[in-house]
């Protein structure tokens, strides 16, 4: 079996105000990838159309060197999906969840279950409508990590989690991918700095077409940025601009990073915030 876990080609979604639009991307295994892009972008679309939750209108999406629809069901077992929200029944107590999902599942750690819990500190005896925002995200997660997946699809987890929490979760994350290489995660979130913290590669999504994909550290070695007073700004060479936002009196400037550039006063690396912000609400100089 190659490295690549999921391949996702050419992917087509239309809906009456919305088309995700020919979207392609690998995910390898080892690697934390990080899906990015504003409130309907099309992150959620494009976690269901992997997991064939919603039909395509074109397109292909393989894992394991299998087309999906092939997938056996010990081949789906290796795959862990959570939505932004719990959908399980609310009435339904935690240590209840674990006897369906050991009678659901083949590969079932039920020990790392019940550890899992501990660690977060979800009450077993509790009822899932008991739970809070962020005891429901947790337990989330939880369920996703016990069927010994290869491959984690992960649609806003964090949400409702305190920093302590999202910390302890960004953890988790990297002890999974580093205890087992043939591994792979695809998360998307709000909160780019947690996912700056464990992502090695990203894959920037706007209206519903994927804008950037490469390594953490490609990205951010691609780009620079500085701000300027509109006197300097309107002295500056416009063609080292990427991207410029006006602040006030003030512009914040996206440059390439070259020998020349780096020079400048005041110039900064560009961190994946930094760049996913510019190329989504900055401006070409020339549509200024």
């Amino acid at each position: 079996m190659s490295d690549t876990i999921l391949k996702v080609e050419n992917i087509k979604k239309e809906y009456k105000n919305f088309i995700l639009n020919d979207v392609s991307f690998e995910l390898k295994s080892g690697h934390i990838y990080g899906f990015v892009g504003e409130n309907g972008s099309g992150k959620s679309t494009t976690m269901k159309a992997i997991t064939g939750l919603i039909s395509l209108n074109q397109g292909k999406v393989s894992a394991f060197d299998k087309d999906f629809k092939e997938l056996t069901s010990d081949d789906r077992e290796k795959i862990g999906f959570t939505l932004d929200e719990v959908s399980l029944p609310q009435n339904l107590k935690i240590s209840l969840i674990n006897t369906i999902l050991k009678n659901a599942f083949n590969h079932r750690d039920e020990d790392l279950f019940f550890k899992y819990l501990a660690d977060f500190n979800i009450d077993k005896d509790k009822k899932v409508v008991e739970l809070s925002k962020g005891m429901k995200a947790k337990l989330n997660i939880v369920i996703s990590l016990c069927h010994n997946a290869s491959l984690l699809i992960l649609d806003e987890p964090m949400n409702g989690l305190d920093p302590i929490a999202r910390d302890e979760f960004c953890t988790l994350l990297s002890d999974f991918i580093e205890e087992n290489n043939d591994r792979a995660i695809l998360i998307s979130s709000h909160i780019i700095s947690d996912l700056e913290k464990i992502c090695s590669d990203f894959i920037f999504i706007h209206k519903g077409e994927i804008i950037l994909e490469d390594s953490k550290k490609n990205i951010e070695n691609q780009f620079l940025k500085l701000t300027l007073d509109n006197e300097e700004f309107n002295s500056f060479g416009k063609k080292k601009i990427v991207r410029f936002k006006k602040i006030g009196q003030n512009c914040d400037v996206l440059i390439e990073n070259n020998e020349e550039n780096k020079t400048l006063k005041g110039v900064k690396p560009a961190e994946a915030e930094d760049i996913l912000i510019f190329l989504i609400k900055g401006k070409k100089y020339e549509e200024n």
